[in-house]
């Protein structure tokens, strides 16, 4: 009896300097996975030459996923998503369905590997809460699963859609920040990259708002984090600690000018942060803060109140989303209701409604369904009249 060892799918990935789960899709001859056809001939013959056989592992018979609605989410940091799952999956379950979150990352690959997995598992459905990037898969795999997205709207995208027009919410709050007698105010943002559609399309409304009332564009700062980090703990907030730490920077840099260590006429550039105005940040200038998101928002209330400044006493803040925190008393945000809970229902209907037509074959030339929700704007404690602003506090800021 040889006792000379087997090859295994490990050796053949060690020798090919590839992964092992690479190997044994190539050998399984999976379709579905693309590899270069170099990278599987060069598997292919080395496992001939080790005499490798492969032997197709007994599948187990597959969980029927055909009552569950797979929930593609790019966060968990921001109540937005997680009460937008929650409407959802209360919806599902009076149906009867399941809800499986798939949490991206806002990761193109992740996003990819779910639906492959939505694909493969004839899922009931898919409900997209983010700006998706697999644009041409998706708009292939509408004519086999039902698709809904809860976002702005994008004409690239053949897919029903759940819509709340982000120009018009930065619209509202700019109004509402002018007609208390703002004028320069900052935009307070997490990364503004393309495709954070609704955080560019918010700011893209506070501005049309101000060249709408003859005002210039440039009265509005935007103080931007360079990279959308990961908070530090599981129980952090990426999104308040932005916040929290943007309006740091811009008080210790405009500290820094009153004391004469800033030369005149430079632009402010905030340590991790890009103003996009293309005007220097006089200090003091600005009476009001408007965060992207109600964490962002509730984030800079700390950093003024840190600093010794009450709000709205010495700066308004406001923010968009209208989630549940934004309620409670301690923080009375002003904020821009973007109708959670009706959104999440509204979604699970649509695709009942999708899985019911697609009875009578995939879905070709039927028309589709898009939904506009108007924002409304939800005034609290947190904005009042521009007052005349205090010093810095330097002992903070060290």
């Amino acid at each position: 009896m040889s006792d000379k060892k087997k090859p295994t799918t490990r050796d053949i990935a060690k020798a090919c300097f590839v992964s092992q789960s690479a190997v044994s899709m190539i050998l399984s001859g999976r379709t579905d996975m693309h590899f270069s056809r170099e990278t599987i001939a060069l598997v292919q013959e080395t496992a001939a030459k080790m005499g490798y056989v492969y032997k197709p592992r007994k599948r187990r018979e597959k969980t029927d996923m055909r009552s569950t609605i797979m929930v593609m989410c790019p966060s968990l940091s921001t109540q937005y998503y997680t009460t937008l799952i929650q409407a959802i999956t209360q919806a599902a379950q009076a149906m009867g369905l399941y809800v499986l979150v798939a949490y991206t990352n806002r990761l193109e690959d992740r996003e990819s590997y779910y639906l492959h997995m939505a694909e493969d598992n004839e899922y009931y459905g898919i409900i997209y809460t983010f700006a998706p990037k697999a644009v041409a898969f998706l708009n292939r795999l509408y004519r086999k699963i039902p698709i809904v997205m809860i976002n702005d709207y994008n004409p690239e995208l053949k897919l029903e859609l759940l819509e709340l027009d982000s120009k018009k919410s930065g619209h509202l709050l700019a109004r509402h920040l002018l007609e208390l007698g703002h004028r320069e105010i900052a935009y307070v943002t997490t990364p503004l990259t393309p495709a954070e559609v609704p955080r560019l399309r918010r700011l893209q409304g506070i501005k049309e708002e101000y060249q709408r009332q003859s005002l210039s564009p440039s009265l509005v700062h935007v103080l931007e984090a360079r990279t959308e980090k990961e908070p530090s703990s599981a129980v952090g907030n990426k999104h308040y600690e932005t916040g929290y730490h943007l309006i740091l920077d811009y008080f210790r840099k405009t500290s820094r000018e009153e004391a004469g260590t800033a030369s005149a006429g430079t632009p402010a550039t905030f340590p991790g942060t890009k103003d996009h105005s293309g005007a220097r940040c006089v200090p003091g200038s600005i009476t009001a803060f408007v965060g992207t998101n109600d964490f962002v928002a509730i984030g800079i209330i700390d950093a003024l109140k840190k600093l010794g400044y009450s709000v709205p006493g010495d700066y308004s803040v406001c923010g968009f989303d209208n989630t549940l925190v934004s309620s409670f008393s301690g923080i009375s945000l002003t904020t821009i209701d973007h109708c959670i809970d009706e959104k999440g229902a509204q979604a699970v209907e649509m695709l009942s409604n999708q899985k019911k037509r697609m009875k009578d074959g995939p879905q070709k030339n039927t028309p589709l369904m898009r939904l506009e929700y108007e924002p409304q704007l939800v005034v609290r404690h947190s904005t009042g009249k521009p007052q005349k602003h205090l010093q810095p506090h330097w002992n903070s800021l060290v």
